[in-house]
């Protein structure tokens, strides 16, 4: 709890930050709550955020690859969103729904680096959805592919 406390203090106050310099947003996180309408989190905000790192086989590239980022659950938990469901926006209109229970059940997590490096545009950057596919056999299928949205800058809750 006070993890969760200590994160939403540093990106309130430092949403203001936010705004005052300037930085390019590369996710923003729209809440139903009140308290929370919306985050905007710069490359500075999300790396304060804990991250986590896996090593995973996906239908995307031919060899395994370590992505890290923080858990998508965190995320949600800042914005205020513990049920129902989340659309995510990707910079091309691409959007997919799903259930908000996914990012309780599985540690997804919201790439923003591959293989040690920042994702760029070009490389399915700024943000990745990444599903524990490693973790969990009942993950492979096309339902929790199409929810691994590439170019990610937007999170809704619906």
């Amino acid at each position: 709890m006070f993890r969760i406390v200590f994160l939403g203090l540093c990106l309130v106050f430092g949403a203001n930050s936010v705004a005052a310099k300037n930085h390019r947003i590369i996710l923003s996180v729209s809440s139903r709550a009140a308290a929370v309408p919306e985050i905007q989190l710069d490359d500075e905000l999300f790396a304060q955020i804990p991250q986590i790192s896996m090593t995973v086989q996906t239908p995307w590239y031919q060899m395994p690859q370590t992505f890290e980022g923080p858990l998508l659950r965190d995320i949600l938990n800042l914005a205020g969103i513990k049920d129902g469901e989340i659309k995510l926006t990707a910079l091309n209109d691409y959007t997919i729904r799903f259930p908000v229970s996914d990012a309780f059940k599985y540690d997804v997590i919201l790439a923003r680096k591959r293989n040690g490096k920042i994702m760029t545009v070009r490389d399915k950057g700024p943000l990745f959805l990444m599903y524990p596919f490693h973790q969990h056999p009942e993950l492979l299928k096309p339902e929790y592919f199409r929810r691994s949205s590439w170019q990610l800058n937007s999170i809704r809750a619906e």
